[in-house]
């Protein structure tokens, strides 16, 4: 958001939203665009640091739900054996933590 390499990110994420084939993870992808990009004008016009909170929560979790699906995704076109759940519910992102150490936990024990 505040450093040099925004505009080549900004420009990669809009790369990845012309070769994603459904229309809702490419309405994800503008959403994302939009949220940083506004960050990042608020940051060039007040010049103070954004709130990284809301950054991670608006931009950051967004993102990785998104390549989480971009990944699923992907498995599914690989191989038609590939062992990826089918229509699949994304989790909700404030249950994301519970539900990655709850099978954190689960692969650990015998």
């Amino acid at each position: 958001m505040t450093g040099d390499n925004y505009r080549d990110w900004a420009e990669r994420l809009g790369n990845v939203e012309e070769m994603l084939e459904k229309p809702e993870m490419r309405t994800q992808v503008t959403r994302i665009r939009d949220r940083a990009r506004n960050f990042r004008s608020e940051f060039k016009r007040q010049a103070k640091e954004p709130q990284w909170d809301l950054v991670r929560l608006q931009v950051l979790t967004p993102l990785n739900e998104l390549r989480e699906q971009v990944n699923q995704e992907l498995l599914r076109h690989e191989s038609s054996e590939a062992l990826v759940p089918i229509d699949r519910d994304p989790v909700p992102s404030k249950f994301s933590e519970l539900v990655k150490r709850y099978y954190e936990k689960l692969g650990k024990s015998e």
